[in-house]
């Protein structure tokens, strides 16, 4: 059963807001002054959500109502992480917590893409998990299911969002994702202690389980953190299982695909200019300028990537970046393989889940995935690959794919394996 502590603290969080005003200060001091943080900087309750809330977000479907079991508390925290230029800086990200008897599974949940862009009409800011959004599916929907199913959910908000949502965002950057996405799983693990919340511990190993999951940018991301956590945390955390859905994790062959296209690739073509955005700040500070003919590099800077509506890569890329996309040895391309995050040796089981017929990441990521992963010796790589019929739109299964993906694996994956 959970804690003395956590249930007084979600009991005084769920009275009448003008008693939690007057008492909050008071409560919080009791708390912290039981409790020294070492990594979590701020804190604050959010919101608490019934299991009956979370069935009607699914329209009371019998499917996702077996997995809604428990209500549910929403936290927001902040936390130190280090940028991509080695700055530091306070980030945020979500916690939500199930009201189990019992334990509760840590896991940490990876976002997928949220637009970051000059024009309010395309950006996503808000969709960040911290805001505990209504607009953002995987938080409202999925995070909230798989809380309600016990599992600790820790959600990084990522760099560029939430408390830096005025920086910007190195997107698919994979060692910034992992720190970031791992300072915050620390952090989220210290929240629980305060808390007094029980986290699962596996019957053999006397270890406590971690479970990592997202779709997209957020399989990326997953990878890069499950790497990050085996190549230099493992006495930290020991991985439970790890499930990846659609990920870019082969960044050096994306990049010649897309950027070699002949042809309009016909999906928008503004994550790839975000990616290589983010590898030339990264790494060269060249500027938008070396990368891109006119008048699309003017088009972009002054509105953002997806002010651009070109889709044809040898319209849009200059010839002197496409002719170091092509040679190996070139900055650029060393930046790309930097990012390679689809060979190398993984101890914790992984399954990979992808659409052959994905338009926007292509399949070949997972392929190379598995294939490469497997050579390596890797403990246990599992690949499932989706296919839809001809009545699902190509632009939509990309989507698809990912609702799919999230019912997979709390029913089958994370539960059994399988």
């Amino acid at each position: 059963m959970q804690s003395n502590k956590f249930l007084r603290l979600f009991f005084f969080f769920s009275l009448p807001l003008f008693f939690w005003a007057c008492d909050n200060n008071e409560i919080e001091d009791e708390l912290e002054n039981e409790f020294e943080f070492q990594h979590v900087v701020s804190y604050e309750f959010l919101d608490s959500i019934s299991s009956e809330e979370i069935s009607e977000r699914f329209g009371g479907n019998n499917l996702a109502g077996g997995f809604i079991n428990f209500d549910i508390t929403a936290h927001r925290i902040t936390y130190m992480t280090e940028n991509y230029d080695g700055t530091e800086v306070e980030a945020s990200g979500l916690i939500l917590i199930p009201i189990v008897r019992g334990s509760a599974k840590l896991t940490s949940f990876q976002h997928s893409t949220l637009a970051k862009d000059p024009n309010p009409q395309n950006d996503q800011e808000d969709r960040a998990p911290s805001y505990l959004p209504e607009n953002n599916s995987e938080i409202y929907l999925s995070a909230a299911l798989y809380a309600s199913n016990g599992y600790y959910i820790s959600a990084p908000d990522y760099i560029g969002y939430g408390s830096t949502g005025d920086m910007f965002h190195p997107y698919e950057h994979a060692q910034t994702t992992a720190t970031t996405s791992y300072d915050m799983l620390v952090a989220a693990r210290e929240y629980a202690d305060f808390l007094e919340v029980n986290i699962k511990v596996d019957n053999d190993t006397d270890e406590e389980e971690l479970y990592l999951l997202g779709y997209s940018q957020g399989g990326n991301s997953t990878m890069a953190l499950h790497k990050y956590i085996e190549e230099n945390k493992s006495d930290e955390f020991t991985i439970t299982r790890s499930a990846m859905g659609a990920g870019a994790y082969h960044k050096s062959a994306v990049g010649d695909y897309i950027f070699n296209y002949d042809g309009e690739l016909g999906f928008s073509i503004s994550l790839y200019l975000w990616v290589m955005d983010t590898y030339d700040r990264v790494y060269l500070q060249r500027g938008l300028g070396y990368y891109l003919k006119e008048p699309h590099a003017k088009e972009v800077i002054d509105g953002g990537y997806f002010a651009l509506s070109n889709t044809n890569p040898q319209e849009i890329f200059t010839e002197e970046f496409i002719t170091e996309i092509n040679d190996p040895n070139s900055e650029f391309s060393a930046a790309l393989a930097d990012n390679d995050i689809h060979d190398w040796k993984a101890e914790a089981p992984i399954k990979l889940f992808h659409s052959e017929n994905d338009q926007l990441v292509p399949y070949f990521n997972s392929v190379d995935a598995y294939n490469n992963m497997t050579a390596k010796g890797s403990t246990e790589i599992l690949f499932e690959t989706y296919t839809f019929g001809a009545d699902v739109n190509p632009s939509d299964i990309h989507g698809a794919a990912g609702a799919r993906f999230f019912g997979d694996v709390i029913s089958l994956y994370f539960r059994s394996g399988i």
